[in-house]
């Protein structure tokens, strides 16, 4: 799933506020990470992704694929959501400086999540009622265990990874 992808289902998603709400996808490499998204919401997300290495077109699959997304709060600007992918190292290439697969999430996945932070966004920036919490019991049936590869994990080596128990900010 491209961020182009990404950007359609955003766009049908964020249709109905006020403001108009765009999808910015941000880069591992910039440099600011932390100092642009210090004063936003993050809005973290795990999840089952396919990975696809650009050397060796090695290909796998993991259910601890991070995603980020960054919010305004309620008294800064409204209208921008950065959108922050942590990728995974192939095991194949991992000894040769191989760089970070995106992951790759399924498009019922995407919408949900966006479904989900479009609701998040409506309860903290535009006073909406937050309904009563309810448990999901088939969430909890499928759940998707596996082991996990903290070295090739770049989310565990920021410090962001639920798998991690060191949290550093990201």
């Amino acid at each position: 799933m491209s961020i182009i992808d990404w950007q359609t289902l955003f766009d049908d998603v964020f249709d109905g506020y006020p403001d108009k709400w765009t999808l910015t996808y941000v880069h591992r490499n910039y440099k600011h990470n932390n100092r642009k998204f210090k004063n936003q919401r993050p809005f973290d997300r795990t999840g089952y992704a396919k990975f696809h290495c650009s050397k060796c077109s090695n290909g796998w699959a993991s259910a601890k694929a991070k995603v980020i997304l960054y919010y305004p709060n309620a008294n800064e600007s409204l209208g921008t959501v950065n959108l922050r992918f942590f990728g995974q190292q192939c095991k194949k290439c991992v000894g040769n400086k191989s760089n970070f697969a995106d992951p790759e999430f399924d498009d019922d996945w995407i919408k949900s999540t966006l479904e989900k932070l479009y609701e998040r966004i409506g309860w903290n920036c535009y006073g909406i009622q937050r309904p009563p919490k309810t448990v999901n019991n088939e969430q909890k049936l499928n759940k998707i265990e596996g082991p996990h590869e903290i070295a090739l994990c770049e989310a565990c080596q920021l410090g962001c990874c639920d798998q991690t128990t060191i949290k550093k900010k990201y």
